[in-house]
C-alpha cells in the first residue's frame, strides 16, 4: 500500500510540477509566476521526496538498468546536461537590489 501511495504521489507531483512550469513559460506573466510559485515549490518538494522513496524501493531494477552500456551512457549524458544547465543558469549575473525587491514581493505572496 505504501509503495502505491509513493507511486501515485510521484505521478501527481510530476503532473502538477510540469504543468505549472509549462504554464509559467507559455503565459510568460510575472504575476502568474508569483501566484504559482508556492504551488510549484510544494509539489517540487513532494516530487523529490516521493522520488527518493521510489528509488529506494526500486534500487535493484535501477542497478540492473545501469549495468548495461546504453542506459548508463544515457544517464551520464542527462546528468552532464543537467549539470551544464545549472552552471549556465547560476553564472548569469543578477542585480542584488532587484533580487531583494522580488524576495520582498514573494514573502507577501506566501503569507
Amino acid at each position: 500500500m505504501f509503495r502505491q501511495m509513493i507511486s501515485l504521489t510521484l505521478l501527481v507531483s510530476l503532473v502538477a510540477l510540469s504543468s505549472s512550469g509549462v504554464l509559467m513559460i507559455i503565459l510568460g506573466s510575472f504575476e502568474f509566476q508569483l501566484q504559482m510559485h508556492p504551488v510549484h515549490k510544494i509539489f517540487g518538494i513532494l516530487l523529490t521526496l516521493s522520488g527518493a522513496f521510489h528509488v529506494y524501493y526500486n534500487f535493484g531494477p535501477i542497478k540492473k538498468y545501469l549495468s548495461k552500456k546504453k542506459p548508463m551512457l544515457f544517464a551520464l549524458t542527462m546528468t552532464f546536461i543537467m549539470t551544464a544547465l545549472y552552471a549556465i543558469g547560476m553564472s548569469k549575473p543578477i542585480d542584488p537590489k532587484k533580487v531583494e525587491q522580488i524576495e520582498k514581493i514573494m514573502m507577501t505572496m506566501e503569507t
